[in-house]
């Protein structure tokens, strides 16, 4: 028993090892707060090893931790939601437009992954414009490759949904980097 147990943690670290950079990447991109997305991920993780027992191997592992991911995102959200409304009707601040400005922008500034690295300000700025939902989208299809129905099946969401996510998110990207596509080159 003690060593089929001791297989089965190999086995989970085996195949998390090679999607962690992924799933930090993504909870990153959502989150936008190192701090808070290393916290999101370590209970994603715990709470995906708990339950690794239920896990049907031969499946697609990096979708099945994406979904441990996306319902400790959302867990994460309305901790902060509950959060903000406490500390706003307290104070009579707007935390969430000090956050979105400075913050959260300061904090990709600071800890920047590699695909961020790589990116214009502007670029940054627009990401962060989306309704998160629709950033979870963007992210999830353009960035890990998920197909809508995986997507579908993370946020619960109907395909046709996802598909309209997506499309506003795009729209919404292109909208706000028409200028600098010009700048760069990428549109005359």
């Amino acid at each position: 028993m003690q060593e089929s147990h001791f297989d089965r943690k190999k086995e989970f670290v085996a195949l998390l090892s090679a999607h962690r950079d992924s799933l930090y990447r993504f909870c990153l991109h959502v989150i936008w707060d190192k701090n808070s997305a290393e916290d999101v991920l370590q209970e994603a993780i715990l709470s995906a090893y708990k339950n690794f027992g239920h896990f049907q191997p031969g499946t697609n592992f990096k979708a099945w931790m994406f979904s441990f991911l996306i319902n400790k995102i959302f867990d994460s959200n309305k901790r902060f939601k509950k959060e903000f409304q406490q500390v706003n009707s307290s104070q009579g601040l707007d935390i969430v437009e000090h956050l979105e400005k400075e913050e959260a922008y300061i904090s990709i500034l600071e800890n920047p992954s590699v695909f961020f690295e790589r990116m214009d300000a502007r670029i940054k700025s627009a990401l962060l414009a989306l309704k998160p939902t629709e950033r979870m989208v963007f992210l999830l299809r353009s960035v890990e490759g998920f197909t809508y129905k995986e997507i579908a099946q993370f946020l619960d969401l109907p395909i046709g949904t996802v598909m309209s996510h997506l499309s506003r998110s795009r729209a919404r990207l292109r909208e706000l980097l028409v200028d600098y596509a010009r700048e760069t080159g990428f549109v005359r």
